[in-house]
């Protein structure tokens, strides 16, 4: 049996970059040359055994981590315990939930796609226990920051760039905004999409298939970015008048009809409708945004998606409306947030609030 070589090269130069180390820096800390570092992380040469504990503490790993003896498991894998999670979850509480996924932590504590879902999962235990004490919030966030920091470090290619953003939103919650700009500088400018290469080179290969598909993943995930930042621009604090932040509503909305993804351009109508004093508008809009909510989301268009993205028996599926737990977050702050108060009297929203506790069951 042929016996492949150790290739460690990338590893350093994640964790590297990830420490915000240089080529010099990195090997000043080691007594060594910047030659030297950048051969390992070409692969030409290896580190010193006598290095490795040194070069780990540089990077602020271990010497497993450092050489990928990892215990890991397949994405496929890590999803299906994380959905087996998840419903233990829903039957028996966060307390159940959280000392599965710490047993699997334990399990493969090298795991990358293990910890990025793990802190995913923290979120959910927020949004199924919304009532939860104050204590066991700040548990849950204090847990999903380890992990993502834990992922910050490992200089994982997968998942390092989305444990920055994670960690920063979670210092912009916790008002430490100069850490959050410090953690948001360490991402690299995003300006180049390797989409159409990729299209070309699968058309010289005479791969079309391929070449849409990929075309089809890229365009989902754009799509997605792109109702993301719509609904940045339609908050009222950012735009100088109501008319431009309704323009911004109107294109989620031609964005998500013309796609067939779910359109949630009312729920971003109701609060610039309220602030203008239209409260008939506002409380159509809550009524459209209700009947989102609580029916079904339309297919998928198939001859955008299919079959990158989705098959077209699987796009044409009737997809299920926004879970219980978004519809019971909204409900609460409905009870909770003054600015509903002026609808309060209304017959449209009483019908479709009276709708929204029907679907919960309330």
């Amino acid at each position: 049996m042929e016996i492949q070589p150790m290739k460690i090269g990338e590893r350093i130069a994640a964790l590297r970059r990830a420490k915000g180390l240089t080529q010099e820096q990195l090997a000043a800390a080691l007594g060594i040359s910047a030659p030297a570092v950048s051969k390992w992380e070409r692969d030409s040469s290896y580190p010193d055994i006598t290095l490795l504990c040194p070069l780990a503490r540089a990077l602020d790993t271990d010497v497993d981590t450092l050489l990928q003896f990892d215990r890991t498991l397949p994405d496929g894998e890590v999803l299906r315990h994380m959905n087996e999670i998840i419903e233990l979850t829903r039957q028996k509480g966060a307390a159940e939930g959280e000392a599965a996924l710490m047993a699997l932590l334990h399990q493969y504590p090298g795991c990358a796609a293990l910890q990025w879902n793990g802190a995913s999962l923290y979120d959910v235990f927020q949004l199924f226990f919304p009532d939860s004490p104050e204590a066991s919030v700040l548990h849950w966030q204090e847990s999903k920051s380890r992990l993502l920091e834990a992922l910050r470090k490992s200089g994982s290619a997968a998942y390092w760039q989305g444990a920055i953003l994670g960690l920063a939103n979670l210092s912009i919650a916790a008002g430490e905004l100069e850490k959050a700009e410090a953690l948001l500088q360490e991402l690299p400018e995003q300006q180049w999409d390797p989409t159409l290469a990729w299209v070309q080179l699968h058309l010289a290969r005479k791969e079309p298939e391929a070449a849409r598909d990929r075309a089809q993943k890229r365009l989902y995930a754009l799509l997605f970015q792109s109702l993301s930042c719509l609904c940045i621009l339609a908050d009222g604090r950012l735009q100088p008048s109501q008319a431009m932040a309704l323009q911004a509503c109107r294109a989620y909305k031609a964005i998500a009809g013309a796609a067939g993804l779910p359109d949630m351009s009312d729920g971003l109508l109701i609060p610039l409708y309220l602030e203008a004093g239209e409260v008939e508008k506002a409380a159509e809009a809550f009524r459209r945004y209700v009947d989102a909510l609580t029916g079904p989301v339309p297919a998928l268009r198939v001859e955008l998606f299919c079959p990158g993205v989705a098959s077209p028996e699987k796009a044409a599926e009737p997809r299920p409306a926004a879970g219980p737990e978004l519809r019971r977050m909204l409900l609460k702050s409905i009870q909770q947030d003054g600015e509903y108060a002026a609808l309060c009297e209304n017959p449209v929203f009483a019908a479709a609030l009276e709708k929204l506790r029907a679907s919960l069951g309330d």
